[in-house]
């Protein structure tokens, strides 16, 4: 078995920075503080399905966690895609708490811990139509008929599944992760015969590697924020005051006292998240709080940021690779 964690979306990445980059009383506060509660819940959910996927048999299967192909029209994403010579398997999963109510494959009313009801979109349909179009991308392909099974799966063992009337069903689709492991032994038992040879096999696998494409999301537009409201300088490792001071080589901290010589690298980073890959001498002087162009010249030449342009055009990329 092999797992091939395709390049997520750096989205908590963004908001997490956005979120340290505004006042504390700034009225998206609690909109954006939702949302990082809501993307931690979903990592967690993610991860209820590290340990059960490790049960799998055979080295012929491979694990694509969050693949984004487009379809010819737009792009569609895929929480897990298990991908197997007998059969390709969509996973559909559901990082929700509370009580379930299905009414079979139409309405999912959730009632939480506090007794809230809230009607949500039932995730076979949703999964229906992920299947659709994962069979127009292998169509586009030439790529053979393959069966396509899907599962969604309650990340949260805590959670409660029920039908909501007593005529109605919970689908069988609908399943909790830890028991993921056995039902895909069940699907191994029915779907025997090879479909897919070797070649074809590894053909489909290097297309959903080459086809997979991380969404770009643009935080500020989407919260509707200014890169001009956004709180500037380089903020304390230690004690996350800002801004810190530049003296000779060290970042000082006027709270704390801390020194640093490479704080300013998330400040950078932060800039890279919420408002582009390439910073100008005026624009990183401006973000970091530095008064001197020869001070910041200095700074982004000994990070090693790649270089393109000259005099007042000059723009530096920011790359940190491994850092």
């Amino acid at each position: 078995m092999t797992s091939k964690p395709n390049i997520e979306t750096d989205y908590l990445s963004k908001i997490l920075a956005l979120d340290r980059r505004t006042a504390p009383f700034h009225p998206i506060k609690p909109r954006l503080q939702d949302q990082i509660k809501k993307e931690r819940t979903g990592i967690k959910g993610e991860s209820a399905l590290t340990f059960p996927l490790k049960f799998l048999p055979g080295e012929d299967i491979s694990i694509f966690h969050n693949p984004r192909l487009p379809d010819g029209n737009d792009y569609f994403e895929i929480d897990k895609l298990l991908l197997s010579k007998q059969y390709i398997l969509m996973l559909e999963v559901k990082n929700w708490y509370g009580t379930l109510y299905f009414d079979g494959d139409r309405q999912v009313l959730r009632v939480g811990d506090d007794g809230r009801e809230e009607g949500l979109p039932n995730p076979i349909i949703q999964v229906k139509l992920q299947r659709h179009r994962l069979q127009k991308w292998l169509r586009m392909y030439n790529f053979p008929h393959v069966p396509i099974l899907y599962f969604v799966v309650i990340s949260f063992p805590s959670t409660i599944i029920k039908p909501l009337f007593p005529q109605s069903t919970v689908p069988n689709e609908v399943i909790y992760s830890k028991s993921l492991p056995f039902h895909i032994h069940e699907q191994n038992h029915i779907y025997t015969n090879q479909v897919l040879d070797q070649r074809t096999f590894q053909q489909i696998f290097d297309r959903i590697q080459a086809d997979h494409t991380p969404p770009k999301a643009d935080v500020l537009k989407k919260f509707g924020i200014s890169k001009n409201e956004l709180i500037k300088g380089v903020f304390c490792p230690e004690c996350a005051a800002n801004p810190m001071k530049k003296e000779h080589n060290k970042w000082l901290c006027p709270q704390c006292h801390h020194a640093s010589r490479s704080a300013h690298l998330q400040a950078l980073h932060d800039y890279k998240l919420l408002i582009g890959d390439t910073i100008t001498n005026q624009d990183a002087r401006e973000f970091l709080r530095i008064d001197s162009s020869h001070v910041m010249k200095r700074i982004l030449q000994k990070e090693g940021f790649p270089v393109s342009g000259k005099n007042r055009w000059q723009k530096y990329t920011l790359d940190f690779g491994d850092r």
